[in-house]
């Protein structure tokens, strides 16, 4: 009867194993499951966030060309009424020949610091940009005003 009872004492102690490591495996298979769902989801939202971040780094690219193409028609005409006061140079004399040669000396002094922070604009990023567009504004007003009053 000893023999029967430790045997049944056994087969329970081995059901009740069985049944704990069916649980822990149950368990780790749920872990295992709920992780791959996480790494999918993570995936998923780092593809999307990889897409809007070109989408705006196209939109940013377009927005500069357009920019850039703008500006150099807007030098186009400046650089012709430059050079229509280079010509003014050679018909007057006097004072007002001294007048227009000292404008024409700061108008390319300023043509040519804005050649630089013009050239420059293509390395300015999303941070830099409004800095960047700003001083080139300026920059364009200022020689416009030169070549104006001239």
């Amino acid at each position: 009867m000893i023999r029967h009872s430790m045997f049944a004492v056994a087969v329970a102690v081995l059901a009740v194993s069985a049944a704990a490591c069916d649980k822990a495996s149950d368990a780790e298979s749920k872990a295992e499951k709920a992780q791959a769902q996480a790494d999918e989801k993570i995936r998923a939202a780092q593809a999307e966030a990889d897409r809007k971040v070109a989408e705006q780094q196209a939109k940013f690219t377009k927005m500069r060309e357009d920019y850039r193409h703008a500006t150099v028609e807007k030098l186009i005409t400046l650089d012709k009424k430059i050079a229509d006061l280079e010509a003014r140079v050679q018909t007057t004399s006097g004072k007002t020949r001294a007048n227009i040669e000292a404008t024409l000396k700061q108008i390319h002094a300023a043509r040519d610091r804005f050649n630089a922070d013009f050239n420059a604009l293509e390395a300015a990023s999303a941070n830099t940009w409004d800095d960047a567009k700003a001083r080139l504004d300026k920059e364009l007003a200022d020689m416009q005003s030169l070549v104006n009053n001239s």
